[in-house]
């Protein structure tokens, strides 16, 4: 679809959403975040076929798979309406061919819909085509949040960046934590006043600075113990994680010696 030439004014005041996504976690909490400032959503899969009463909305969010963006925004025939993506790491110009009035709203949390999560807590990065397009969004956010930034595309993919490393490998570590536990038959949650304190500490200084452990004393005799009792894959992240650590470590020792 080429967008036509006409210009259409965004709505000033979003008061009608439809989102695109019915089973992920995002449209989710999204619906129960409009729900609670008593805005009703219409809501749709990406596979159907869209009717032009369910897409007559002042917002048109499509939240899908980065892959599946473009495809949705393909079927979507917008005039007034403002159509945004909730992605992290996709351009907002991907939606440039196919709407007049286009945008990114991200919320920076991760999202499941098995943990109910206060929305007014979460930070929601707003990108806008135009600034009448910027303000509409950011006017809805604000309602919904009370942490909302402008930020462009290249940053918020930066941003992305940055959460994989504190959320989704954070994860991963905590995840095998768990599971040398449970073969020793210990409970996981023994865990959990550690991890809680590393994040407090994390939140509130330097990590790196802060940093305890082994692999920071340059302990071998106890990491080579720890990689006696690891499995293969187990190893790889422990070696490649302590050898980090500690060439940061000599590299912050180099430059106080200067």
């Amino acid at each position: 679809m080429v967008k036509t030439s006409i210009k259409f004014n965004p709505p000033k005041t979003i008061k009608s959403v439809t989102i695109i996504g019915k089973n992920g976690n995002v449209s989710w909490h999204l619906q129960n975040a409009f729900s609670t400032i008593g805005i009703a959503c219409t809501i749709l899969s990406s596979r159907e076929k869209f009717k032009a009463k369910d897409l007559d909305s002042d917002l048109i969010i499509i939240a899908v798979t980065d892959s599946a963006v473009e495809n949705v925004a393909k079927k979507i025939k917008p005039k007034h309406s403002i159509i945004v993506h909730t992605s992290g790491s996709l351009d907002m110009s991907i939606l440039r061919s196919y709407a007049n009035n286009y945008g990114v709203i991200y919320p920076l949390q991760t999202l499941s819909k098995e943990k109910a999560i206060k929305f007014s807590e979460i930070p929601i990065c707003i990108e806008g085509s135009s600034e009448e397009v910027m303000k509409s969004l950011i006017k809805l956010a604000k309602r919904l949040s009370k942490n909302v930034s402008r930020i462009s595309s290249s940053k918020r993919l930066k941003l992305h960046l940055a959460a994989v490393f504190c959320s989704n490998f954070t994860n991963h570590l905590i995840g095998i934590a768990k599971e040398i536990l449970e073969k020793e038959e210990i409970s996981p949650d023994i865990l959990n006043p550690l991890i809680k304190e590393t994040v407090e500490k994390a939140k509130n200084n330097n990590p790196f600075i802060v940093q305890t452990g082994p692999a920071v004393r340059e302990d071998y005799y106890i990491m080579q113990k720890h990689l006696s009792m690891l499995l293969e894959d187990e190893r790889e992240v422990y070696e490649v994680i302590s050898s980090k650590i500690i060439n940061r470590k000599r590299q912050h020792e180099k430059t106080e010696n200067k």
